[in-house]
């Protein structure tokens, strides 16, 4: 993907390798990005040689971990027959370390990482995994997770599935209301069944917009994606703003909704236009909602193709680094996720 911001962005896909379903699925994608966009593949995978005590000998451990390295190459092997019958470019790496600090260091030379997302519990923080969580914290270039596959109850309906909610799938589901949008109002086809009409996004790609320098930077990878696989794209932000049952003087905050709104709004429709000049034929769209940022492109999860959004931080653990809002929506997202990170965070 091409980089407007000065950031240097190489022509490499690169996918994490451990030959689990998710990874299969994350490949797929990983390999259509990657003959649309006329790149080459680079397929990572490692394992973990464990200690095996003086007694066992040098012969003996330098067996094992042949053995090791060996099992690792089979999918790696696998996969890079497929890609290379699809006409693709592709290099493989075994390397004997935890993928997750294998694939970050390998992002600085790739413009985007491919990955699936592991675990279904309900502990908040716990669904991705330490790669996918690694790499959407630490990775050099955009990473793109890809969630597990959910089957609908009834194949002749179109159904969207629950939230990964911490609280299950009896969760209360956050108020969310749509105050405005860009004109004209999208169309409105057939959509998920059991979706409330407002949050039904029908496929398109939805971006996550927020009011800081780095909105544009993401939106423009986001934009990317969308053109590449031609979707429409939709600029959505958030702002709770009811603030009645919280706010210490409530008559005070809500005397000035109109301007927080107004902020809003006239930054999706300048950022909208920016997107059209740059993509002419990209089908662009906003919408402002009255809900947390977190809540409303989690829900948006259920129905679009992809969800885009930046990461946020500095700090040293993942969680902190990513933010609030990126973590809540890769936990709880139940479509794939583009994780762009900031300018201070890229490589």
């Amino acid at each position: 993907m091409e980089d407007t911001t000065g950031t240097t962005v190489r022509d490499q896909v690169l996918v994490g390798v451990d030959g689990s379903e998710n990874c299969a699925r994350a490949f797929d994608i990983a390999l259509a990005v990657a003959k649309r966009r006329g790149w080459s593949m680079r397929l990572v995978g490692g394992y973990i040689v464990p200690s095996l005590g003086y007694e066992s000998g040098p012969v003996v451990a330098q067996n094992y971990e042949e053995v090791l390295e060996e099992h690792a190459r089979v999918p790696l092997d696998a996969l890079a027959e497929a890609a290379e019958s699809e006409g693709v470019d592709v290099s493989t790496a075994a390397v004997a370390e935890h993928a997750a600090d294998a694939l970050v260091r390998e992002t600085a030379e790739a413009g985007l990482v491919v990955v699936g997302k592991r675990g279904r519990n309900r502990f908040a923080g716990r669904f991705l995994g330490s790669v996918s969580a690694a790499l959407a914290a630490h990775s050099h270039c955009p990473t793109l997770i890809i969630p597990e596959k959910w089957e609908t109850p009834d194949p002749t309906k179109l159904f969207a599935p629950p939230q990964e909610q911490p609280g299950g799938d009896d969760a209360e589901v956050e108020p969310t209301q749509l105050l405005t949008e860009s004109t004209p109002p999208k169309p409105r086809g057939p959509g998920f069944r059991n979706v409330d009409e407002t949050m039904n996004f029908r496929q398109e790609v939805v971006v996550g917009v927020d009011l800081t320098d780095d909105a544009e930077r993401i939106v423009e990878v986001a934009a990317q994606i969308a053109e590449l696989f031609g979707r429409p794209l939709t600029l959505v932000a958030a702002a709770p703003l009811n603030a009645d049952a919280w706010y210490p003087n409530p008559v005070e905050y809500n005397a000035q909704i109109p301007s927080v709104r107004k902020r809003y709004t006239d930054h999706l429709a300048q950022v909208a236009q920016r997107v059209r000049a740059a993509h002419p034929d990209l089908s662009v769209h906003w919408q402002f909602f009255d809900g947390s940022p977190a809540g409303v492109l989690s829900e948006a999860s259920r129905t679009a193709s992809l969800v885009a959004l930046g990461t946020r931080g500095h700090g040293g653990f993942a969680g902190l680094l990513l933010g609030s809002v990126s973590q809540a929506v890769l936990n709880r997202s139940v479509s794939p996720v583009l994780v762009v990170p900031t300018l201070k965070n890229a490589g």
